[in-house]
């Protein structure tokens, strides 16, 4: 298959599945009843966020920002986040977890490929704005989309060491960007309330990681103007793809890995060690179904099935956001990364099993990374 019929296809396959994604992520969500429920959050006087695990009532806060409209959106996003964090359903926290270490890997992805010298310039260089609109649209229609974009806006040259490095110093700053912008905000968000902060400021508190593409983007320029420039040699250079690389990585793996494990012990593990889990883990974190964690809402029934409270919608949701994200990306960098498609889909299948979805794509691109640099040592040996 030539290089160019490989492009055309990839490209046709994120269409598909970018469009794909409007029914899973956003159409279903309304068939299922999720939606309405959300609404009602936000429409009905007085006023209330979805119970906590104990079934108290809260307050939804109103007033964040006296910009009327961003208001009103943060109003109904606040409902969606909410069960998340209170651990009212114990299988969406744990699925929460897994997503977040999965945007991890797919963040720092982004913000590589926006600092890369050949991406200078291109659309895909702007990863702050394309992080806000994950937070505006659906991540999982998103990806895909900004993975087209990066296909077709992209040369048909062969990948050099000069064309995937970037500023070293900005590269190598890209985890601590991404642990002040997106981990301590997470970290904030997850304080339980009323116990350790008041339910206002809980809420203060998700609504400020909401924004977490701009603290991203904020704390980068931040580093980068203390740091100063640096084009660096080749072998600082791939020291700084492989500190960041790894920081993407190990979140992604850990948040895969022990969710995975944690999921299928409790589904399959003996009852002794079971009977442990229960005794040891909070609350919170113990689910009455284990393998809802991975368990995707039926997407085509007829008539269409309908949620039994809106925590398993949301649920669903954020299972399919991040199906598409994912593997969009993976999809995109496996075709970025190899020239014969069985060994390259090989590879992805590996990798996802080890590291999940985005953090898969994330190993992919490292090892084309790695490839590129020891080409080019190989050919200066040459000479």
């Amino acid at each position: 298959m030539s290089s160019n019929t490989a492009q055309k296809l990839t490209i046709a396959a994120m269409i598909v599945l970018a469009a794909s994604s409007i029914y899973f992520i956003i159409v279903l969500q309304f068939l299922n009843g999720t939606m309405d429920i959300l609404d009602s959050y936000a429409d009905n006087t007085p006023h209330y966020l979805p119970p906590t695990p104990a079934g108290n009532v809260v307050p939804l806060r109103l007033k964040y920002t006296s910009i009327v409209p961003l208001d009103l959106l943060i109003n109904r996003l606040t409902p969606f986040f909410w069960p998340l964090i209170t651990g009212a359903m114990p299988e969406l926290t744990l699925f929460g977890i897994y997503m977040a270490g999965q945007l991890v890997a797919s963040e720092v992805l982004v913000v590589v490929e926006g600092e890369r010298s050949g991406n200078r310039g291109r659309a895909i260089s702007y990863s702050t704005l394309w992080g806000l609109t994950w937070q505006n649209l659906p991540w999982g229609l998103i990806q895909p989309i900004y993975n087209t974009v990066h296909l077709v806006t992209g040369t048909a040259m062969t990948p050099t060491t000069a064309s995937v490095s970037g500023n070293v110093k900005a590269i190598s700053t890209i985890p601590w960007a991404v642990t002040i912008g997106y981990i301590v905000p997470s970290l904030l968000m997850c304080l339980p309330s009323p116990q350790l902060i008041s339910h206002e400021t809980h809420q203060a508190f998700l609504f400020l990681w909401q924004l977490f593409p701009l603290w991203i983007g904020i704390s980068h320029l931040v580093l980068k103007a203390l740091v100063g420039t640096s084009a660096g040699s080749q072998r600082t250079s791939l020291s700084a793809l492989r500190g960041t690389y790894t920081f993407g990585l190990f979140i992604a793996t850990a948040a895969h890995l022990s969710i995975l494990s944690y999921v299928l012990v409790l589904t399959f593990g003996p009852s002794n060690v079971k009977g442990l889990l229960t005794s040891l883990i909070p609350p919170s974190f113990l689910p009455t179904t284990p393998s809802l964690v991975f368990t995707h809402f039926p997407p085509f029934t007829s008539p269409q099935a309908k949620v039994s409270r809106v925590e398993i919608g949301i649920m669903s949701l954020l299972q399919y956001d991040t199906i598409f994200a994912g593997f969009s990306s993976l999809l995109w960098a496996s075709y970025l990364a190899s020239r014969n498609f069985w060994s390259g889909f090989v590879r992805a299948a590996v990798y996802t099993i080890l590291f999940g979805p985005c953090g898969a794509a994330l190993a992919v691109m490292w090892k084309r990374d790695e490839d590129v640099f020891a080409a080019q040592a190989k050919d200066s040996k040459k000479e």
